[in-house]
């Protein structure tokens, strides 16, 4: 399984941070550490609903080398489903049309499947991807031309 590397700075947005506690929450998860190349973050789950977090930079990373303009992430660390578990005659593939908001794919942890949302809308370029790869938050899963 090949991983893609993301920076911690991707992790350390408090709207990121409120929806990776939402989804620690919703699925009755305590902690949940990520570990990047230039550091790693920390959220655990307290009493009254606080979740203090933290990045931890080791070092500057550089940028990745941009092929395209990425239209949508993983929400979540875990495998990737081109399609609905229910519904695999019906997967993302390059070429598809997609509008902003719109849910392209899924990634799986166990039994919790959570939709991958469209950043904004174009036409598929690139699945990066593969079918039950194992791929990290944030990571790029589908491209669109720059």
């Amino acid at each position: 399984m090949k991983r893609q590397s993301v920076s911690i700075s991707r992790y350390s947005e408090p709207g990121i941070i409120a929806d990776l506690a939402a989804y620690l929450e919703r699925n009755n998860v305590s902690a949940i550490e990520i570990e990047t190349p230039d550091g790693s973050l920390k959220i655990v789950a307290m009493a009254g609903g606080q979740a203090p977090a933290a990045p931890r930079p080791a070092e500057t990373a550089k940028a990745p080398a941009k092929t395209g303009d990425i239209l949508a992430r993983a929400p979540i660390a875990g495998i990737f489903t081109p399609a609905h578990p229910q519904r695999p005659d019906s997967p993302i593939q390059t070429g598809k049309s997609v509008v902003n908001g719109e849910i392209v794919a899924f990634v799986t942890v166990g039994p919790v499947i959570v939709p991958v949302i469209a950043d904004k809308a174009g036409t598929v370029t690139e699945v990066v991807a593969e079918a039950r790869a194992l791929v990290g938050y944030g990571s790029t899963l589908l491209r669109t031309e720059a």
